[in-house]
């Protein structure tokens, strides 16, 4: 990844925009405990790349930022969408344990659709 970094920001590739779903979890647990990444806003601004951060759960930010990346010039971008595993399902939300799994049983599957007040 850092190498493919390097060679956008030293060919200006500005028609290249990275989407990073910083959502802090990973299949071994939290990205802090396991594999700490921060300061990765640092990290991508080092490389020269234009960094918009934004709430990767809200629709009209990410669209903004899309339409932001259209206009830099001379460097590639990235989006650093914040978002939260699971979240509005009571018993994923934030929980590694979770990450990258279905629900496991209908009953399970009912819940998640009623948080997500999908069904009553």
């Amino acid at each position: 990844v850092w190498e493919s970094a390097l060679f956008a920001a030293k060919y200006k590739l500005d028609n290249l925009v990275w989407i990073i779903d910083r959502n802090n979890i990973q299949i071994d647990g939290y990205t802090s405990e396991v594999m700490p990444i921060e300061p990765l806003h640092d990290k991508f601004a080092s490389f020269n790349f234009y960094v918009i951060e934004i709430d990767g759960h809200n629709i009209a930010e990410f669209i903004d930022a899309c339409r932001l990346t259209e206009t830099i010039k001379e460097q590639p971008a990235v989006i650093i969408a914040h978002t939260i595993p699971g979240k509005g399902v009571s018993f994923m939300e934030n929980n590694p344990a979770w990450h990258g799994k279905p629900p496991q049983s209908k009953a399970q599957l009912n819940k998640a659709l009623q948080d997500l007040k999908i069904i009553d």
